[in-house]
């Protein structure tokens, strides 16, 4: 094969380099963007954290918000409640998407596609609105799964007029949460299942190993890598959850880090915007830390894999008579996330004012907050600025995805393992610490000039930076697939690299790189903690409409717009999903 064109090397002359970085201004330019918009942000909320005054006129230098922070005894029951939040959460998400990846993948049970589909619908509900609904489904006096279990207890002569569950406590978040986390650990935690050669386990049988020393002997220590980090992310994502806190929390005075955060810069009057700087400077060492910890995971299972050939098989665990007990695992999995918030939501946006479900209140039902909805301007200016702010994020962060992650697996330079992490720093960070450190360089001079603050582009390059991580990760692994050839035929022939994207890279990872559009617009339509930091009148997208309903006690119309919300995700999710298996076939074919 004609060899490749030769790359600079690092002992190159700077003049060679710089010759490449002319060739490939588009790289260079987004690789400094990408810089830019996590690492200067970050690194002025550090400083505005010693800074005396607020982020339009910051003042001399001080530690007097350290010492506010960690002389109050708030800001650690506060770290106490967040890492009993993120703790008890993970263990939720982890162990059943574990149990519903093992079922799925390595046992007989029934209707296994079936139970594929329901694990992914609780996607398309955001967290606002499934705390919402909880809200409908356990309040302690008009909750309807309360109603139903009062009406059961007093048969037995047990009367109350609330409870017995309270869904205003930390468990009650720690449960929501831990249902809200397993489909994203269970997309984890699935493949590791299914990469498994059953060999060493059969091997182990025909040693004389009992079923009970093979899984604890091969089979567990097989899974941990994939189990560390399948943990290790679900636990970043549980930090980071501002939507059900701050509607479950906030009844109850229970903060976790993300509430606090937001009360400290749009509640406190004034804002303690230093307080809040300061915190958030603090919880990025700790982000940075668990950054390190996953990456440290992911490296190790390279020392576990077991995929033996073309001709390996999963073998299947017959479960007897259990195999449609467990089925009905899913379907209560799929009641508790997915049909009883579903139902609550619909049955509060058609009455006036919400009451128990009951037969008798089926003449009151109507279309009235619908109504209402098309014919507030308020909601149409969030429509469109919401719908600007999915197609500018989603197609945003994949093209800086792509980019970055074709630097980072073709080139060999120093710091491409730096540049790696950076990307990934995002995922370990709230989206209020981005938000908030958004709007501290955007509001301050000279970069006020610039005119971001205020307008939905300041969301949209928030959202980037938050999504970055799952666009680098989706490209990277595409990319990987592509083999290097291509590109260097492509060079032997002169393409400048513009086209080498175009016509040969980009078509071929076209369906990982839809798959991650689509991925990032639905997550950014339903996003709440990035908009709401940063909202003002002219840049309101629904998420915060939502939350101002909500706040002003009309929940018919919150129930509204999140039932609308919830069908255009539905649609944008399954036509992607579609879209994508399309595209799969006739890459194949």
């Amino acid at each position: 094969m004609t060899a490749a064109p030769a790359r600079p090397s690092v002992s190159g002359a700077p003049t060679a380099w710089l010759g490449w970085a002319r060739e490939h201004l588009v790289v260079v330019s987004a690789v400094l963007l990408i810089l830019w918009l996590v690492l200067v942000p970050l690194a002025t909320l550090i400083i505005f954290s010693f800074r005396l005054g607020n982020p339009w006129d910051p003042g001399g230098f001080t530690l007097d918000h350290y010492a506010s922070a960690y002389s109050t005894p708030q800001t650690y029951s506060m770290f106490f409640n967040t890492a009993l939040l993120a703790v008890f959460s993970t263990a939720i998400s982890v162990g059943l998407a574990t149990v519903f990846a093992f079922l799925t993948e390595r046992t007989d049970m029934p209707f296994r596609n079936v139970a594929w589909g329901l694990i992914l619908v609780p996607m398309a509900i955001p967290g606002l609105l499934f705390a919402v609904s909880w809200t409908f489904l356990l309040s302690p006096r008009i909750g309807l799964f309360n109603v139903w279990m009062r009406d059961v207890l007093g048969l037995f002569g047990m009367e109350s007029s609330s409870g017995p569950l309270n869904i205003y406590s930390l468990w009650g978040m720690v449960m929501l949460e831990g249902l809200r986390g397993v489909t994203t650990t269970f997309l984890i935690m699935v493949g590791a299942f299914r990469a498994m050669d059953p060999s060493l386990e059969e091997a182990a049988r025909v040693a004389g190993a009992s079923g009970r020393r093979t899984f604890f002997g091969i089979f567990l220590p097989l899974l941990t890598p994939a189990v560390l980090g399948a943990t290790m992310y679900s636990f970043m994502t549980h930090l980071e959850s501002l939507e059900i806190p701050l509607i479950i929390g906030l009844p109850a005075r229970i903060h976790v880090f993300p509430t606090y955060i937001y009360f400290t810069t749009q509640r406190y009057t004034p804002p303690e915007f230093g307080l809040s700087a300061a915190l958030g400077a603090s919880f990025l060492l700790v982000s940075i830390l668990l950054v390190y910890g996953y990456r440290y995971a992911m490296r190790q299972e390279g020392r576990f894999v077991t995929i033996t050939g073309k001709g390996y098989r999963p073998r299947l665990m017959p479960l007897g008579r259990w195999r449609y007990v467990a089925f009905a695992a899913f379907l209560v999995y799929f009641a508790l996330t997915i049909a009883a918030p579903s139902f609550v939501l619909l049955w509060s946006s058609l009455l006036p004012v919400y009451m128990t479900p009951s037969w008798e209140l089926l003449p009151d039902l109507s279309l009235q907050h619908y109504r209402d909805i098309l014919t507030d301007s308020d909601v149409w200016d969030a429509t469109r600025n919401t719908i600007v702010v999915a197609l500018g994020a989603a197609t945003l962060t994949m093209l800086l995805s792509l980019v970055v992650a074709w630097v980072i697996i073709r080139k060999r330079f120093p710091g491409r393992t730096l540049l790696d992490a950076v990307t990934f720093l995002p995922h370990a960070l709230p989206g209020v610490i981005i938000a908030i450190a958004f709007m501290f360089l955007y509001l301050q001079p000279p970069f006020d000039g610039l005119g971001l603050y205020g307008t939905v582009w300041i969301i949209v390059l928030g959202l980037t930076v938050s999504y970055i991580a799952f666009g680098g990760r989706t490209m990277s692994g595409a990319l990987a697939q592509v083999h290097v050839e291509l590109e260097e035929a492509s060079h032997v022939s002169g393409a400048k690299w513009l086209t080498l994207m175009r016509r040969i890279v980009l078509p071929l990872v076209l369906p990982a790189f839809i798959g991650g559009w689509i991925w990032v617009a639905s997550h950014s339509l339903r996003n709440f903690s990035v908009p709401l930091i940063l909202a003002t009148r002219e840049n309101w997208v629904l998420s915060v409409i939502m939350w101002r309903t909500w706040e002003d006690g009309d929940p018919g119309q919150t129930s509204a717009l999140g039932v609308l919300l919830i069908v255009a995700l539905a649609v944008l999710t399954v036509g992607g999903r579609w879209l994508v298996a399309r595209m799969n076939q006739r890459q194949e074919s």
